[in-house]
């Protein structure tokens, strides 16, 4: 089962461009293993002229899970005299931002993130957990989604390469809400069904499913 959302998306991307799809015919090497899920490959025009500085975006796709309550995205502090830090770390648990750091009154603290980093950049397509503590102490924390971001930029031979943190495939669970009231509609998890949009003057994109511990390889012709 496809996520609520994405199915009008793809109706939008697929078309305008012609790739190929193909998983490498090996299993990663001793000397080089590849662990999780990549993808990658090239894109060029139709005379095979490689093609710089393309921005690639990342799609997710989810598969319904249940209808259990998520984590609670409020905070509470306990004590005025405590040291609240809120961060924001990535699948590698590097802090990728530090949304409060100091003292809060007691109740409830909301804080919100605009899915960029320390340096005011927009962080790519993964999972990432805003984490809660109080002196120095973990309290709570939740995950947040980003979905369609710029996940990679094409060099001077027009190569992209999306690594396993920006494919959390299995990640469970992702909180679905409706656009129309915001009510929440259920649990869902990342399937490996990932689309892949160009960020050009006219988006194009292409849908890819990747296979774990297997380099899946997609090049576009523009």
């Amino acid at each position: 089962m496809r996520g609520p959302f994405l199915g009008v998306l793809l109706v939008v991307l697929l078309g305008g461009v012609s790739g190929c799809q193909r998983e490498l015919p090996f299993q990663a090497s001793p000397e080089q293993p590849i662990v999780g899920y990549q993808i990658e490959g090239y894109v060029t025009d139709h005379l095979g002229v490689p093609l710089k500085g393309v921005r690639v975006g990342v799609w997710f796709d989810y598969a319904f899970v249940d209808m259990l309550q998520p984590p609670s995205t409020t905070f509470f502090v306990d004590d005025s005299t405590k040291n609240v830090l809120v961060r924001v770390f990535d699948r590698n648990q590097k802090v990728r931002a530090i949304l409060f750091e100091g003292y809060a009154s007691p109740g409830a603290l909301d804080v919100g993130w605009d899915k960029r980093d320390g340096n005011g950049n927009l962080v790519p397509s993964g999972v990432y957990t805003v984490d809660f503590s109080l002196n120095g102490v973990h309290k709570a924390s939740y995950n947040v989604i980003v979905d369609g971001a710029v996940t990679a930029v094409t060099d001077t031979l027009g190569y992209y390469v999306i690594p396993d943190e920006n494919l959390p495939i299995g990640f469970y669970p992702v909180p679905q809400y409706s656009p129309y009231d915001s009510q929440f509609i259920g649990n869902y998890s990342i399937t490996s069904s990932i689309t892949l949009e160009l960020y050009l003057d006219i988006h194009r994109g292409a849908s890819v499913s990747v296979t774990k511990d297997l380099i899946t390889r997609y090049d576009f012709v523009i």
